[in-house]
């Protein structure tokens, strides 16, 4: 039998909180929280001051959302053609990992008047998914790309720093 000690996790993610300084401190709580259970962790962080969830898929977020209707929830697994209602219908960020992702996010926005909420993926060189470097750059120097974009949050490479102009709200 596992057992999680909630108080150690609520210590823990208070001493990363206040190390992050001014950088939000997010929880991860995909595969169900790592096989502990989504909703106790959720709750858990959530009384310690964590605002924001990551999950992996749009099943999770929507998981989370029943259990976290006040947080702020992005999704890993980017933006999937056609899930654009379901995403914005359970009030989740998608993780945009490439071009053709942010243009079709930010047409839906459009679309429906509204400027949508996302992070952008970028490809660290890690082995990891990511917006590889020229679609970083075609993003950066297309002006309106993103245009119906809220929120991009994400690390740009040295040279491309200031280039974006998303207005971080």
């Amino acid at each position: 039998m596992l057992s999680v000690d909630l108080a150690a996790l609520r210590a823990n993610w208070a001493r990363l909180n206040e190390a992050s300084g001014r950088a939000e401190c997010a929880g991860v709580i995909k595969a169900d929280a790592y096989g502990l259970g989504l909703a106790p962790i959720a709750k858990a962080l959530t009384r310690e001051g964590c605002k924001t969830f990551f999950v992996a898929t749009v099943d999770e977020g929507r998981a989370a959302r029943e259990v976290q209707p006040g947080a702020t929830i992005y999704v890993l697994d980017g933006l999937l053609p056609g899930a654009e209602p379901t995403y914005a219908g359970f009030d989740l960020r998608p993780v945009l990992s490439s071009l053709a992702e942010v243009r079709d996010w930010a047409a839906y926005g459009r679309a429906r008047g509204r400027r949508l909420s996302a992070a952008v993926h970028l490809d660290t060189g890690m082995n990891r998914l990511g917006m590889p470097e020229p679609e970083i750059e075609r993003l950066a120097a297309e002006p309106g790309a993103a245009r119906g974009l809220r929120h991009v949050p994400g690390n740009e490479p040295p040279r491309l720093r200031g280039r974006t102009e998303q207005p971080n709200e």
